[in-house]
């Protein structure tokens, strides 16, 4: 794995962490609370998975959803569409590129590439579509589009200090 993908799966885990402790849930307990909307996890596989960073975006709508925390203010009527994970995932994606409706996939990649970030035009546009969208591609996303929607769980500084100018 590339430096600059070791920091942004850093910060993902880093944003899961603080999510969890802002409510004081143990992964056990997360555990117990995902299987009562029907995700199976084990304690132990959302150890690996947050302490190696590799999460989606919908465990991080999930853990918003278990713990009643309050999302995002722009994320909001996303979360709340009836439908899949994934639809949910689509929507906040949605709605954080409706911000910007002036960037194409095509200047997205670009503005990705200039924060070393290594995903084409071709495949951004799927893997945004796709609802299964990782936390660390989700975070470039949002650095790259100055959204502040993870305020609550990560200084906007720390973000940008996993840029990478290339």
């Amino acid at each position: 794995m590339a430096e600059t993908d070791t920091l942004w799966t850093d910060l993902a885990s880093r944003v899961i962490r603080v999510a969890l402790e802002r409510k004081g849930v143990s992964y056990a307990e997360l555990a117990d609370r995902l299987a009562t909307i029907g995700v199976k996890e084990t304690e132990r596989s959302l150890i690996s998975r947050v302490s190696r960073g590799t999460v989606k975006l919908t465990l991080l709508l999930q853990i918003i959803d278990v713990t009643h925390a309050l999302p995002p203010q722009l994320w909001v009527d996303a979360i709340r569409i009836r439908g899949s994970w994934e639809e949910r995932a689509r929507a906040v994606v949605a709605s954080e590129l409706a911000r910007k409706p002036w960037v194409t996939p095509s200047k997205l990649s670009a503005l990705l590439a200039d924060i070393g970030a290594d995903i084409n035009a071709k495949t951004l546009p799927s893997q945004l579509a796709a609802g299964g969208v990782s936390l660390s591609l989700f975070l470039q996303c949002v650095v790259v589009l100055g959204s502040s929607s993870f305020d609550q769980y990560i200084d906007f500084p720390d973000l940008a200090s996993a840029v990478r100018p290339t």
